[in-house]
């Protein structure tokens, strides 16, 4: 079973992306990521935004549980992390996406949240790649990874960077993957119970909508993060920041802590820190404020 993650431990190990079950089935990882570089156009003509975003897998996961039915029907369950309602949550629609139209004999599918919503840590496109990658395998349909990404891509913006490479620049709007050579690294997450709406977040950014800057040099990302940390940009940060002021006012606590670049992922709420090794994310998690530090978890850049 992939290993849990509760705040108070470290997240550092990678975890296999799929282990078969006793009596058939699988049991499927769904690895979260953070934003590195996030850069983000105004509004396109189909209501997205056009973005360009250098991404980093991590291990903080999901789990979940994938067996055969035989009547053709879809069940689903879900516990830890808040879940949403059944009709809405990614892991469930990406199977009925997948069984659409085709001759499949059902699933029954447990989802074990890890990853909490509303941080910008991917969890939910992640749980639904890892569904269309687990089912795609369970029912045996055969289907490429272009083919499960075009799927992927119906579901949600960054959906196809969970069934891409470790590391990616994501663009368009999320759907195109291009692999990029991260150094290996260390992130102090701070995972806090404040939930940011990311279309709350973009509507902000609409109201004074910046042009979207140059990428970073991704081949910077090769080298140590103590040598490119200081470069990150997020272009969501200050929408998320004026509608969540808590959020600021954290993110300079802990900076002035650890006198460290804090970086926002996605569109928020979870902050971060990169470290070149274990013993400096211990040092930074020993810095950070001691009422920050239950929200905290080291994490590793994942190898898948």
């Amino acid at each position: 079973m992939c290993a849990g993650n509760r705040k108070d431990i470290e997240a550092t190990g990678p975890l296999p992306r799929a282990e078969a079950l006793s009596g058939g089935g699988l049991l499927v990882c769904a690895a979260g990521k953070i934003n590195l570089n996030l850069l983000v156009g105004p509004p396109r003509e189909d209501g997205y935004h056009s973005l360009d975003s250098l991404v980093a897998k991590v291990t903080l996961y999901d789990e979940i549980e994938l067996r055969l039915r035989s009547d053709g029907r879809i069940g689903f369950s879900c516990c830890g992390a808040d879940c949403g309602e059944d009709e809405h949550n990614l892991a469930l629609r990406a199977a009925k996406l997948l069984a659409d139209g085709r001759d499949v004999p059902g699933a029954d599918i447990v989802l074990r949240k890890r990853i909490p919503p509303g941080k910008g840590l991917g969890g939910g496109s992640s749980d639904a790649a890892a569904v269309l990658r687990g089912l795609n395998e369970l029912w045996r349909l055969g289907l490429s990874k272009g083919g499960l990404a075009a799927l992927a891509a119906e579901l949600s913006s960054d959906a196809p960077l969970f069934l891409g490479p470790p590391g990616a620049r994501m663009t368009g709007r999320g759907e195109r993957i291009e692999s990029i050579t991260v150094h290996p690294f260390l992130a102090v997450l701070w995972v806090s119970d404040l939930v940011c709406s990311t279309t709350a977040v973009y509507k902000t950014f609409d109201h004074s909508p910046a042009e979207m800057g140059k990428q970073l040099d991704p081949k910077l990302l090769a080298g140590p993060p103590s040598h490119w940390r200081g470069l990150l940009e997020n272009q969501l940060a200050p929408a998320a920041e004026w509608l969540y002021p808590q959020l600021r006012r954290v993110r300079e606590e802990i900076s002035v802590a650890v006198s460290k670049p804090v970086c926002l992922t996605g569109s928020g709420s979870a902050l971060f820190v990169l470290c070149n090794d274990l013993e400096e994310a211990r040092q930074v998690l020993a810095a950070s404020p001691e009422r920050l530090r239950r929200d905290c978890i080291i994490v590793a850049s994942n190898p898948w």
